[in-house]
């Protein structure tokens, strides 16, 4: 007996699939008419309720053989097909990233600026980048006397190191702000130099120990690599070390630091340039304890909690993917006492559209735990 034909049940599905391109083509239209009604009122393009309903208006109609979780598998994608084609027809552009000092005027005038290390740290420079070279500084010597410094009354604000292009995160001072109340008010990305500072007297072939913060030390390894005889020794800060080798007038005795430190401190310049990559730049941050959020800024920061569940971290990214916004950044943390468990900290690109925002932090809260929103900032200049 002879085997059955399968061409003609083929032919059959090839002139169903050419009818569902037909109809899936048909509905596009329609849902890119909804958006454009949509975008004329400025409402979201992404409408969860109304996805929910049509799908289980789908499951139950089915009648198999696919069940109920394949026809909402099926439905969500071509509902999220439709989704992006209304966004890259009518979804507006979000507006620049870059800032002006002109979006901190929620920032009051005379505002004391702590920062961790002594006077000539990158960080007080990012500080005078961000609110002028007249900000009143206040020197802090460890991260966790900084975060706290606003509570002990010493300072109004907080400017700290959240990351460096060339060794990654800086993780105490993220975990310090995951812990905290503070929340964001902007950010600025500082060109890092690195210099070899030494006592009036001392040569370069007269070093012996080169100290400095340990971040800093990470950024020089070539340079460490190439002169092996020279011995790193960490520190608690860049423009600190700068100071102390200075002061001791001990010519076997260096630091790493910026070129302010050795201005302010006197020192001798012996090497120039000598981090590892010239594109060296590092993200601080604008702290602040106010409890009313800026509206301005192409960047917002959040802090979310998640369930410990499979798929949490995909549930709790898809509201952004499918709202079109642009996450820059992700950072896990492990919560003390609960082992398994992480906070991630998320950055966006603010969206346009300000109900795309609402609408996605209403639905990642579904997903989550906690959601700590950290702040809508810009980014100023260096």
């Amino acid at each position: 007996m002879s085997e059955p034909s399968i061409k003609s049940p083929r032919d059959e599905i090839d002139a169903i699939d050419i009818e569902i391109l037909k109809l899936l083509n048909q509905r596009a239209g329609i849902a890119l008419r909804v958006g454009a009604a949509k975008s004329n009122v400025d409402t979201s393009l992404c409408d969860p309720q109304r996805e929910s309903e049509v799908i289980e208006r789908l499951t139950r109609e089915n009648s198999g053989p696919f069940d109920a979780t394949s026809i909402e598998n099926i439905f969500q994608r071509i509902i999220d097909e439709s989704l992006y084609l209304q966004q890259r027809n009518f979804q507006r552009s979000p507006e620049a990233e870059a800032g002006t000092t002109e979006d901190l005027e929620h920032i009051e005038k005379g505002s004391r600026v702590a920062f961790q290390g002594e006077h000539g740290s990158f960080s007080e420079e990012a500080a005078q980048h961000i609110l002028g070279d007249d900000v009143q500084t206040v020197p802090c010597r460890t991260f966790d006397d900084l975060f706290a410094s606003i509570d002990n009354g010493d300072a109004d604000l907080i400017l700290s190191p959240l990351e460096n292009s060339l060794v990654g995160s800086v993780h105490r001072c993220y975990d310090l702000l995951l812990a905290s109340s503070l929340s964001i008010a902007a950010e600025v990305i500082l060109p890092i130099s690195h210099y070899l500072v030494g006592p009036p007297d001392a040569t370069f072939e007269s070093v012996k120990t080169v100290e400095s913060h340990p971040v800093a030390l990470a950024q020089c390894e070539r340079f460490f690599a190439a002169h092996p005889e020279l011995t790193g020794v960490a520190a608690d800060d860049t423009a600190g070390s700068v100071m102390r080798v200075v002061e001791s007038g001990d010519p076997t005795r260096a630091a790493i630091g910026g070129k302010r430190t050795a201005a302010i401190y006197g020192g001798k310049i012996l090497r120039e340039h000598i981090e590892d990559h010239a594109e060296n730049f590092t993200r601080f941050a604008l702290l602040t304890n106010a409890t009313e959020p800026s509206t301005k800024g192409a960047k917002i920061s959040l802090i979310v909690r998640l369930k410990h569940q499979p798929g949490a971290l995909h549930n709790a990214m898809r509201p952004f993917v499918r709202r079109g916004i642009n996450l820059l950044k992700i950072e896990s943390r492990p919560i003390r006492g609960m082992p398994s468990e992480f906070n991630f900290y998320f950055d966006l690109q603010a969206p346009a559209n300000e109900s795309e925002l609402r609408g996605a932090l209403d639905e990642i809260s579904e997903f989550a735990s906690e959601v700590r929103f950290l702040g809508r900032y810009s980014t100023i200049n260096a």
